[in-house]
């Protein structure tokens, strides 16, 4: 009796076990993407794909093929092919996007929408003179001299993008030195450091030339004239620069650090550091695999042949290089804590993804823009632009997505 009993009790856990294990290979094998076919009354496994659709903001509709299918933060099973797919939420520009499913394999659309009626606020009023831009993207250095303004107020001003100003909503320029009775700041250029800690100052008319830092304000006591040294400062300037330079280059193939304009301002990694946006210093073409690339990787249109002063990207991960646009584009940068790039050309503020794809304006102005930067964590920006034909130039914020 009691050997029926132990024979029984293990016949159950034998049943329990293989169960467990066929439960754990049918969900291994759905979780690949395997799925009964009844199609002609016959019962077959096929295998498919899986396109996993995400939004900031979200929710949002995801369209197949124009055929609202889902919404995002969903996973879709798909035959083996090409799609069009859309995601779209209303009061924003829709994401669309051509992707290849393969079987077996998880293919994402990742899609940052913008508005299509971004926030315009003012931060100066009485405009602004040869304004500067930090190499980190983060500050802005400009001149006020106003009729309407008082003589006080007329001066040397910076605005910096910080963690404070994020916190609060507000962006507040600060005084670094009014002029002085022998300096007028209108009347000189500024030049970061590579550190963007520090500026020259310098000007046509005037032989006088200063170096200054940003983190204190300026007064007759610590303003000195450096134009006997201003050539032992950029020298080191260019030492430090080659060795931020020589940094982002670490991880990069050689045959296109040999194509790369290592001197362009545009030279940068995303948040990320797995993609560099880069301007080509001359013709060339890249090989292919210059790295190992992962089993799945984006099938759009790439460029791997070079033309000279053209701005690319190239994805250090998947060994894919892209097509961003030509010197008509101006102020190129990663927005941060995104594969989105934002650029100015003539009037209008345009952003696209790494691989060129969802190329949008999100803003016109007036006249064109000249200044661009976006704050940290990238849902403004702070352009410099007169807004009508009637007042100067002046620093506006820009809200053009939403968390």
């Amino acid at each position: 009796m009691e050997s029926f009993s132990t024979r029984k009790s293990l016949l159950i856990l034998l049943s329990v076990i293989t169960s467990i294990v066929i439960v754990t290979f049918l969900i291994s094998v759905f979780a690949r993407g395997y799925r009964l076919d009844t199609n002609n009354k016959e019962f077959k496994i096929k295998v498919t794909g899986l396109l996993s659709a995400t939004s900031r903001p979200r929710p949002a509709n995801v369209y197949i093929n124009n055929l609202l299918t889902t919404t995002t933060d969903n996973t879709v099973n798909l035959n083996p092919g090409n799609y069009m797919v859309k995601i779209a939420r209303d009061g924003y520009y829709p994401w669309i996007k051509n992707i290849q499913i393969q079987p077996e394999f998880v293919s994402l659309a990742n899609a940052q929408l913008f508005r299509i009626d971004p926030e315009l606020k003012a931060i100066t009023l009485s405009g602004i003179i040869n304004p500067s831009v930090s190499p980190d993207g983060n500050k802005i250095i400009y001149a006020v001299a106003s009729t309407s303004a008082t003589s006080k107020d007329n001066g040397l001003y910076l605005l910096e993008v910080n963690e404070f100003s994020l916190l609060l909503g507000k962006f507040t320029p600060r005084l670094l030195s009014s002029n002085l009775p022998y300096l007028d700041w209108s009347k000189y250029t500024f030049e970061f450091s590579p550190n963007s800690r520090q500026i020259i100052a310098s000007s046509p008319k005037y032989s006088s030339v200063y170096l200054f830092s940003i983190d204190q304000n300026i007064d007759p006591t610590n303003l000195f004239d450096v134009s006997t040294k201003l050539t032992e400062i950029k020298n080191g300037w260019q030492s430090d620069q080659q060795q931020i330079i020589t940094a982002k280059l670490e991880k990069i193939p050689l045959q296109l650090i040999t194509l790369i304009a290592t001197n362009s301002s545009t030279l940068s990694l995303n948040s990320n550091e797995d993609k560099i946006l880069y301007q080509a210093k001359t013709d060339g073409n890249l090989d292919e695999n210059l790295i190992s690339p992962p089993p799945t990787k984006s099938n759009q249109t790439q460029s791997r042949s070079l033309k000279k002063d053209l701005f690319y990207v190239y994805d250090l991960k998947e060994d894919t290089n892209f097509l961003i646009g030509d010197t008509s584009i101006s102020n190129l940068s990663w927005l941060p804590n995104s594969d989105n790039l934002i650029f100015t050309q003539n009037k209008d503020v345009r952003v696209c993804e790494y691989d060129a794809t969802n190329f949008q304006t999100i803003y016109t102005g007036y006249a064109p823009i000249k200044d661009i930067l976006s704050n940290l964590d990238g849902y403004k920006i702070i352009i410099s632009s007169p807004t009508d034909s009637k007042t100067p130039s002046n620093l506006y914020s820009l809200t053009i997505k939403d968390r």
